[in-house]
């Protein structure tokens, strides 16, 4: 592995470690709004574009 390579996963890794708190949030959210019902289904294959 190169020492870029090192650095870029250790970067990854800090980012990642650091996001904790926000993403038990956010999926506490979502988990939220889907008891409310407030969820579809995605499909498989679906186009999820905003078009």
């Amino acid at each position: 592995m190169l020492l870029s390579d090192l650095a870029s996963e250790g970067r990854w890794a800090d980012a990642f470690a650091n996001s904790q708190d926000k993403l038990a949030f956010l999926a506490k959210e979502a988990l939220a709004e889907f008891k409310q019902g407030k969820t579809k289904l995605i499909e498989e294959n679906s186009d999820l574009s905003h078009n």
